[in-house]
């Protein structure tokens, strides 16, 4: 039955994605411009033209710069604010009401965007779940610099900055969630045990893990990946496990044993 229930959540998810990005086309102004053109101190339109001028560069830094080492990730990510863009832009229509499910389900009160960038997930949850104890874990890197300002005046929400191959977790979670961020990383197997030594008994853990080596998947990121998947096959509950033989990115849904 929750198989089924976060099933159809999911499918409603994707429904509302490509509704809104349909009227998107058809509207002169979009919620994600207006809000970085309040960060940034500019026009919504001058928002687009830089985004649009911003994307071509970043694309040249993905496929030029090093990011096998630790160091050579921090560098990469600090050098360009086009991520505050893209990742605004790219979540601009997004909702989780599977992840909500899992807050509206659990007792707990404390929940994690692993790898959360600008926020997109606690954005949208955290006027729904008020009382919920939210903290965002990423780089110190503009996209991290946008969803502090973003989250100005909600003392429920708090940051951790990574500074090392060492996860900076600390206490337990109720809800975990890391998305778009494994593949992305020299150590996916060291985070996914920390992400599971610091989930609650009875814990969601909501994560992806795109396939693509040599392209979003780190050469080293991408030979863990099995590994990393049979180690959560093992350690939680599977609800929908990701496949290590496919080639997209799957959805990952474990559920911690009481």
């Amino acid at each position: 039955m929750l198989k089924l229930t976060v099933y159809l959540l999911r499918f409603l998810n994707l429904c509302y994605y490509h509704l809104f990005a349909l009227l998107d086309k058809f509207s002169s102004s979009s919620n994600w411009t207006e809000e970085l053109s309040r960060y940034f101190s500019t026009s919504p339109e001058k928002i687009v033209q830089a985004y649009q001028q911003k994307r071509p560069v970043a694309a040249k830094l993905w496929l030029k710069k090093q990011r096998q080492q630790i160091n050579q990730i921090f560098s990469f990510y600090s050098e360009t604010d086009y991520w505050v863009y893209r990742q605004t832009y790219f979540n601009r229509n997004k909702i989780f009401l599977d992840i909500a499910l899992a807050l509206g389900l659990n007792s707990g009160v404390r929940f994690c965007e692993y790898g959360g960038g600008v926020g997109p997930v606690t954005h949208w949850l955290i006027d729904k779940f008020p009382r919920w104890q939210y903290q965002i874990i990423d780089l110190d890197c503009p996209a991290l610099k946008f969803c502090r300002w973003r989250f100005r005046g909600k003392s429920n929400v708090s940051f951790k900055i990574v500074t090392s191959l060492n996860p900076p977790l600390n206490g337990t979670f109720d809800v975990i969630t890391c998305k778009q961020v494994l593949e992305h990383v020299p150590n996916p197997l060291a985070i996914v045990r920390q992400l599971v030594k610091h989930l609650n008994p009875g814990g969601w853990l909501f994560l992806d893990y795109v396939n693509h080596p040599g392209r979003e998947n780190l050469s080293r990121s991408a030979r863990e990946r099995r590994q990393v998947l049979g180690f959560l096959g093992v350690q939680l509950r599977p609800i929908f496990s990701i496949d290590p033989n496919k080639s997209d990115e799957g959805y990952g849904l474990y559920i911690k044993k009481l």
